[in-house]
């Protein structure tokens, strides 16, 4: 319940700032695929946030926070391919502007699409112990990726005109992901100077299984807050 009451929060915010009332009056399809999208963008800045290192609140194990980065990561890639493979079912001619000829829009669409299937992937335990000799090397090799991923997203969004076109939301959606970039690096300082123990207790352990619960209970009302949203708006 802390976290999906401000993530929900978050969830209706970014809708509200991103999704201008009237201009949805193409295909329900594509209305899908587009949010599918967004929701993709949303839980990829989720994904700075909720990096896998534990956090004061809720006080659980470094399991639950590391099971929960990698179901919200799948969560994410799950919502670029249906992303993806409903534009191209809705428009196959999508597939042209991927040539070199294409619009730059959806050819970084395209990049951030292909590194946001290969950086969870790269980070599978068997794949990471033998690529990276430290855990250092992947965490900087990770790091770099998911910006990369974000930087190639958001050019993609705000190049392709589709739904952010107004100045200020271009701004808020850059300014959003520069925020993001940095949290990772605040949150590492901001909890090297957080007890480890509260009031002699230790963090709860073996809670990996709420991890998992709470991805779905997530996915459950993305979706249900993202049905009432489009209703409200038509």
């Amino acid at each position: 319940m802390f976290l999906i009451l401000p993530l929900c929060a978050a969830y209706s915010v970014f809708l509200l700032c991103f999704w201008p009332r009237g201009i949805m009056h193409l295909s329900t399809a594509w209305e899908v695929s587009m949010l599918c999208g967004f929701s993709a963008l949303f839980f990829l800045l989720v994904l700075f946030a909720l990096t896998g290192r534990p956090l004061p609140e809720p006080f659980f194990d470094g399991r639950f926070f590391l099971t929960l980065h990698r179901w919200l990561a799948w969560l994410f890639v799950g919502l670029v391919a249906l992303h993806a493979g409903v534009v191209m079912w809705v428009d196959p001619q999508t597939l042209y502007d991927l040539w070199p000829s294409g619009a730059p829009g959806m050819q970084f669409g395209a990049a951030a699409a292909l590194l946001a299937v290969v950086t969870p992937c790269l980070a599978l335990q068997r794949v990471r112990r033998g690529l990276y000799a430290t855990a250092a090397m992947f965490r900087r090799s990770h790091a770099m990726l998911a910006m990369a991923v974000l930087g190639a997203s958001v050019f993609h969004v705000v190049a392709t005109r589709v739904h952010v076109a107004l100045w200020w939301q271009v701004w808020l959606c850059v300014g959003i992901a520069m925020v993001a970039c940095m949290l990772p690096v605040g949150e590492r300082w901001l909890l090297a100077r957080v007890p480890t123990r509260r009031d002699g207790r230790r963090r709860r352990l073996h809670t990996a299984y709420l991890a998992r619960g709470l991805v779905g209970v997530m996915l459950c009302v993305a979706a249900s807050e993202t049905v009432v949203f489009v209703l409200w708006r038509h």
